[in-house]
């Protein structure tokens, strides 16, 4: 595909986006921007974070967004791929995102990730706790996950949707991914 590529995500936590999201980006040579990552360089700590979302969660996702929409319209400007390691629930954001990609002439993608729910659970729990991924305890990762399941608008016809295997080598992840995509030339 000659076009750059505005990559988003969905699938539970702990599905393995950041983990796909981080190497898909080398193969791709992608610009990756990690919404938690960039939240907490621009809130400093993850109780100011908490605090804010205490008061108005909605800034958080505006804010963080906002500067993430901002960041890949001007990376697909020049002609490099994006990839937001970032959660896209909601088929209004989505939406959002395919308009971005179409006002500079890249594609829009979704990824969806797919892990079971008791590997995702064991993931979160287990992960090495870093700007881009956090560790929770078992019940902050089943919380997670149930808001997952009551919040999440599940792809619809028209997306251009990737279905990844969670639970598979990176090599095997890929392979689908070059499979899938080429599907949409």
């Amino acid at each position: 595909m000659n076009k750059p590529l505005l990559i988003v995500f969905l699938g539970f936590p702990g599905s393995g986006k950041t983990y796909f999201a981080t190497k898909l980006a080398r193969e791709l040579s992608a610009v990756t921007l990690n919404s938690d990552a960039l939240r907490l360089s621009m809130f400093k700590s993850l109780d100011a974070i908490e605090n804010i979302r205490q008061l108005d969660n909605q800034r958080l996702y505006v804010d963080v967004f906002g500067a993430m929409d901002y960041a890949s319209k001007q990376t697909l400007l020049t002609g490099h791929s994006v990839i937001y390691d970032a959660q896209q629930t909601k088929r209004e954001n989505r939406i959002n995102v395919e308009r971005i990609a179409r006002e500079v002439g890249a594609v829009s993608i979704l990824v969806w990730i797919k892990t079971d729910k008791a590997v995702a659970l064991k993931r979160g729990q287990e992960r090495e706790e870093r700007s881009d991924s956090l560790q929770y305890s078992e019940e902050k990762m089943r919380m997670l996950i149930d808001r997952f399941d009551a919040v999440t608008d599940l792809p619809e016809q028209g997306e251009n949707v990737i279905e990844i295997n969670g639970e598979v080598s990176f090599d095997e992840q890929y392979k689908s991914f070059q499979k899938q995509l080429s599907e949409f030339s």
